[in-house]
């Protein structure tokens, strides 16, 4: 039977005559990471790529072969692979969108002129010329004008109406004749750039997710040995990769380097800008471990009475 994981760690540490605070400075990495590995609390380390990760260099640091400590790690865990939720990282402030308010101006401004232009309309239809009849001079006798019967009903026939050309005011401008019920074309918002380009190529199994400035996910995937993955989106990219170490970064076809205050054990954090400049980003905050409860008093037995 093989023996445990954490025990062959703690046994090979203390040969060489370390202390965990000891392979922790030189591994520059948390005391409870060396802890949890020779512990064997694989949930405190997070997602099983990180767990992979840290006994790697834990074993390559004793000087012993990583490859049968992995074997019998995925033999205990049953070869179960969890993904890690990257979305509980900080998140890129989103922008104001300015084109979503052009729109509605836009629309607006739409509703207005057929709303005007209704209105005109309206009004034309009211404002016919009426007939204007000549003023009869008294003198003038009237011609007689003979009586002819009305015609029956069914006699009646349709008869076309004249059609009476509207003119505008004088003062009036001119406005341009808008169908009602049709809402005029407005023209497409601008079309921003590609964004900032991003290429990372990893030479061990590593997670990655890339989040632009407008909160849109534009990777998160688990990268492959040799395995080279290009994104772009809108700047500022946030980046978190599981394996900082191991992971080659590109920005716009050149090569660039994760900053070293980026990185904390093996995961890198950090944001890339418009002009290609790298910030480091702060880690994750970690909850702290609820208190054990303290053990109850013990009950006092009870004295009992009686004469001597």
């Amino acid at each position: 039977m093989n023996e445990p994981i954490g025990v062959q760690l703690t046994r090979l540490r203390e040969l060489r005559g370390l202390s965990s605070a000891e392979v922790a400075t030189l591994l520059r990495c948390d005391t409870k990471t060396i802890d949890a590995l020779e512990g064997e609390r694989w949930a405190e380390l997070g997602a099983p790529v990180f767990s992979r990760g840290h006994l790697r260099r834990y074993a390559e640091f004793l000087g012993v072969s990583a490859d049968p400590l992995l074997e019998q790690w995925n033999a205990e865990q049953g070869g179960s692979t969890v993904l890690p939720d990257l979305s509980l990282g900080p998140q890129a402030p989103r922008p104001l969108d300015t084109q979503r308010w052009g729109r509605r101006l836009a629309m607006l401004a739409g509703a207005f002129v057929i709303a005007l232009a209704a209105w005109w309309i309206l009004q034309g239809a009211e404002m016919r010329p009426a007939a204007i009849l000549a003023p009869v001079e008294a003198s003038v006798p009237m011609p007689t004008v003979p009586v002819v019967p009305a015609p029956a009903p069914a006699d009646l026939a349709p008869v076309p109406a004249a059609p009476i050309a509207l003119e505008p005011a004088p003062d009036a401008a001119p406005v341009a004749a808008v169908p009602v019920g049709v809402t005029p074309a407005v023209a497409a918002p601008s079309v921003p750039g590609d964004g900032v380009a991003v290429a990372f190529t990893a030479s061990e199994p590593c997670w990655a997710e890339v989040v632009d400035a407008t909160g849109a996910r534009r990777l998160y995937a688990l990268l492959q040995p040799g395995q080279r993955v290009s994104v772009q989106g809108a700047p500022p990219l946030r980046v978190v990769l599981g394996r900082g170490d191991v992971t080659a970064l590109e920005i716009s076809g050149s090569a660039a380097a994760i900053p070293a205050d980026a990185v904390r054990n093996t995961v890198a954090r950090f944001e890339i800008a418009a002009s290609g400049a790298i910030r480091a980003l702060p880690p994750e905050p970690r909850p702290e471990p609820a208190p054990a409860p303290a053990p109850a008093p013990a009950p006092t037995p009870a004295t009992p009475g009686g004469a001597s």
